[in-house]
């Protein structure tokens, strides 16, 4: 039986469950008995990939916009394609496109060998997803890659096929995935439409693309990534009985929420500050009682990624 596994070496975790000052790690045990340390889906070298590369295909856009301007086609389609061409490296980095092609190798696999022969492939499958979870919702994919395991156990590979198609199609980095898909869209259009001699509309396109890719830059690092990740290593060091270390966490995530009001609007800022208002509840109580918290910082949680998703939302 074949053994893959890699494992995602996270340059952030000494910023998150520990106040900044100090190092916690662990160790969590995840399906068919994988270790894998904790940590946020990027490093910082990821982060600074794409966001680079962001900003090397908002140059490329904002010059093709130059050249529409200066009614040279030509050079503005040559300074697009440029531009699709980092944005197909930006979906190559994302650790998304990671796990599919894991997905992929484990469909091409169940082509031609035996069912159990495919199994050892989920391996780094559920590996990976609990690696992202913080940042990406996985759960549909895990019920998909579940329901694959089961259909390979049972020897039924047109069910084991199609379970590993959805659990494919279901996993999207909403963050960057949205922007990014946004951003190629317009630009297809832009090229489009430059094709049928609309210059002045292919330009209106591209005024939209360069606010896709200026959410790009920013979506892999900002100070709402840094909340959510706080809010989930805080969920993580409550549930192992780590209480200092939670309270720590919860703190950090009002620090970047904060940071992240700055630069917000001002319906999300609101959200942002009605957020901290109930971390401030929640802390509250944690000092006032030993009751069991582990809902309530998950839930926090989830509503400070569904105000991220929000921000995104205009890119569907």
């Amino acid at each position: 039986m074949k053994k893959r596994f890699f494992a995602i070496v996270l340059a952030f975790a000494m910023l998150l469950g520990m106040g900044f000052s100090q190092l916690v790690l662990g160790e969590e045990t995840v399906k068919e008995e994988v270790s894998v340390s904790s940590g946020k889906p990027l490093s910082f070298p990821q982060q600074e990939r794409i966001a680079n590369l962001a900003v090397k295909a908002l140059k490329h856009i904002a010059k093709a916009r130059g050249f529409i301007h200066g009614n040279n086609v030509a050079d503005a389609r040559g300074e697009l394609a440029k531009s699709q061409k980092l944005m197909e490296m930006i979906r190559a980095s994302l650790p998304t496109t990671r796990i599919k092609d894991h997905i992929w190798v484990a469909k091409k696999h169940l082509s031609y060998e035996d069912s159990e022969e495919v199994i050892p492939d989920l391996v780094p499958i559920y590996a990976s997803l609990d690696e992202i979870q913080s940042f990406v919702s996985v759960d549909k994919t895990k019920e998909h890659l579940d329901a694959a395991k089961k259909a390979l156990k049972e020897d039924d590979k047109k069910k084991g096929a199609e379970s590993l198609e959805l659990a494919g199609e279901s996993l999207v980095y909403v963050e960057i995935d949205l922007p990014l898909r946004y951003t190629e869209r317009k630009v297809a259009e832009a090229l489009h439409l430059l094709a049928e001699g609309k210059d002045t509309e292919a330009d209106q396109m591209l005024k939209a693309a360069e606010d896709g890719v200026q959410v790009i830059s920013i979506s892999s690092y900002g100070p709402m990534v840094l909340a959510q990740e706080s809010l989930w290593q805080a969920t993580k060091d409550y549930a192992k009985g780590r209480y200092e270390a939670a309270k720590r966490s919860l703190a950090d995530a009002k620090v970047f929420l904060k940071m992240a009001a700055r630069q917000a609007d001002e319906k999300t800022k609101k959200s942002l500050a009605k957020l901290n208002r109930k971390i401030d509840e929640l802390e509250k109580k944690m000092a006032e009682s030993g009751s069991d918290f582990s809902k309530e910082i998950k839930g926090l949680w989830n509503k400070t990624k569904d105000v991220y998703h929000e921000t995104v939302e205009k890119f569907k």
